[in-house]
């Protein structure tokens, strides 16, 4: 009996650990936005969205989204200039059908680079590199088969 409760286990913690990422990416991203409004709403406040805070990406023009991202950043609420966003930018959601990654970045920039390879830039504070803040950092994230690879 006791080997079967580790044959039980060993089934079910695979399952366990990627159960966060089976969420949908358009179910992730409304629990994103109506976390956003509650946080906002809870520091007295009413978020007002700018309408770029969601970018989608089409790597190959086949009319499916490969790649959805939400900025912080460009969010605004009313009750706090700071609630979402700091010296070391805002939180970035990255999210694909297969991988869900976030961090903070001060901005970000999708690119194709070297062999077309679908790439994330991100800006982040200076003592991501181990430097002071005002310093510029960079990292890049690779996207393969819906992975992210850095």
């Amino acid at each position: 009996m006791g080997s079967l409760k580790y044959l039980i286990l060993f089934f079910l913690l695979p399952s366990m650990a990627v159960a966060e990422q089976m969420i949908s990416v358009q179910d992730r991203l409304d629990s994103l936005l109506t976390e956003a409004h509650e946080s906002c709403e809870d520091d007295g406040g009413v978020l007002k969205l700018s309408g770029d805070e969601v970018a989608r990406y089409d790597f190959d023009n086949d009319g499916s989204i490969d790649l959805t991202i939400l900025n912080e950043l460009e969010y605004n609420c009313s009750s706090s200039a700071s609630l979402f966003k700091g010296t070391a930018g805002a939180v970035v959601h990255l999210m694909t059908d297969v991988d869900y990654s976030y961090g903070y970045a001060r901005q970000y920039e999708y690119i194709k680079a070297f062999n077309d390879v679908p790439t994330i830039l991100l800006y982040l504070h200076g003592t991501s590199c181990g430097e002071v803040g005002l310093v510029p950092c960079l990292s890049a994230i690779s996207i393969h088969n819906g992975r992210f690879v850095n």
